[in-house]
């Protein structure tokens, strides 16, 4: 339970996107409690005779229960130690999420998660409904924020983070788990519990309409025996949409050629199956669509800073994957540019992942130099030494000097690849100021 009617003091903890559409959804209806915003810093765009509280002062209202209902948003961790001190002092916590779940549960909604990739699946399935005039929404961490949703349409494609999940309380129509590897490990405190958090969807009641990566051994080993889901990229299956040798198959039949999309690398080929796949599983067979299927496919524009080709200088191409920050997506954007000499920049917030198994493959990568920054630069540099200790490496003390020194080493056809493996925190906004600062300083 929300808890939301029979409140008469709310705190949104954390104002961010999140925040201030929470903020406005409870003014439009119409809820009369007392509304405080807790956030770190002092926002510079507060309502007017809306109580805040910055720093230690709101964590000790939080705490202290201070308040009938607090809103958490999705980037503090469920796990701080203000929430079990809050509820045991009375206080109810939800989010957004669950608000509008709860609000909507007639709603037909198709819910997209998964370690990585999860953006692209989710445009791309509302990009294609769109293109077979279905009304859909785009919502959640890519979109509109849920909360400004009035009138759900006919589909609601969603993208939620583990950061969603972890509490969630209702259950979409449908469910996708792309794929599973760690991440996130300071919000969730270890990988077991940032598995259990990521697939706590799969367990709610009612229980979602699942679609499942079977080339994913750990969502198989999690997640296998749910009944009656349906398996993407199966090849034991003639109904199951694959991904495999440059294109996307339905059993022994080609849907999409690799050449004919703007989306690049074969994990980028898995996120086309897994859309088509829901789109399938949402409106039924779409064996008589094909010709709008592919167009709508080749017609797809790939996310900003998600292997994007800036363009070439001198005949160096740079490509901006800041979005990228784990170990395994870092080695897809490599698998991208199979043909291609790469010099490849990692490194960012550190976060305790482990690189072995990045190091451990650059050797078959065809990488001319890996360039490594802070603040994990050092850690990502040691695992390669120790691991495969003939990879040309290089440590630099920032961006800039990345990027300098692989213009220096460059050549004719080279590929400079920014895929930090990373965070930004620390050195730039966000993921989108770190590939644009890179952009600037290759001159593009």
């Amino acid at each position: 339970m929300t808890g939301l009617a029979d409140a008469k003091s709310i705190a949104i903890w954390g104002y961010g996107r999140e925040g201030r559409a929470t903020y406005n959804y409870l003014k439009n209806q119409g809820i009369k409690a007392n509304i405080s915003i807790i956030a770190d810093d002092e926002p510079n765009d507060a309502p007017d005779g809306c109580n805040v509280l910055v720093g230690v002062a709101g964590c000790d209202a939080i705490a202290g229960g201070n308040f009938d209902l607090i809103i958490k948003s999705p980037g503090i961790s469920l796990y701080r130690p203000e929430i079990p001190a809050g509820k045991k002092a009375g206080s109810i916590f939800t989010s957004a999420t669950n608000i509008w779940m709860g609000a909507n549960t007639d709603a037909k909604t198709i819910v997209i998660t998964g370690t990585k990739g999860k953006s692209t699946t989710a445009k791309l399935i509302h990009h294609i409904l769109c293109e077979l005039d279905i009304n859909a929404e785009l919502a959640g961490n890519v979109g509109r924020p849920l909360m400004e949703i009035e009138h759900p349409p006919e589909i609601t494609v969603i993208e939620l983070s583990s950061y969603q999940i972890a509490d969630l309380e209702f259950a979409p129509t449908f469910a996708i788990a792309l794929n599973l590897y760690p991440e996130h490990i300071p919000w969730h405190g270890d990988t077991e519990t940032y598995y259990s958090d990521k697939l706590r969807i799969f367990s709610l009641t009612p229980a979602p309409k699942a679609l499942l990566n079977a080339n994913d051994a750990e969502i198989k080993k999690r997640l296998g025996g749910i009944k009656n889901a349906n398996w993407f990229n199966d090849a034991s299956s003639a109904n199951s949409y694959n991904a495999h040798d440059g294109g996307v198959y339905k059993g022994k039949n080609e849907i999409i050629d690799g050449i004919e999309t703007r989306l690049m690398g074969e994990h980028n080929l898995s996120n086309i199956a897994a859309a088509l796949a829901a789109v399938e599983m949402i409106i039924g067979d779409l064996s008589e669509k094909t010709e709008i299927i592919t167009k709508a496919v080749s017609g797809f524009v790939p996310l900003p800073h998600r292997l994007e080709l800036l363009g070439q200088k001198d005949g160096v191409l740079y490509v901006d994957d800041s979005i990228s920050t784990t170990p395994q997506s870092a080695l897809a954007a490599l698998d991208a540019f199979k043909e291609n000499e790469k010099i490849i920049i990692l490194g960012g917030q550190d976060r305790g992942l482990d690189y072995g198994a990045l190091a451990k493959q650059l050797p078959k990568q065809n990488v001319k130099a890996v360039i490594c920054i802070p603040d994990n630069g050092a850690l990502i540099a040691k695992q390669i030494k120790e691991i495969s200790p003939n990879i040309n490496l290089i440590e630099c003390s920032s961006l800039d000097a990345a990027v300098k020194t692989a213009k220096e080493i460059a050549v004719m056809g080279d590929v400079v690849l920014l895929s930090p493996a990373a965070p930004s925190f620390g050195h730039f906004i966000d993921y989108a100021d770190r590939g644009k600062s890179f952009a600037t300083l290759a001159g593009l």
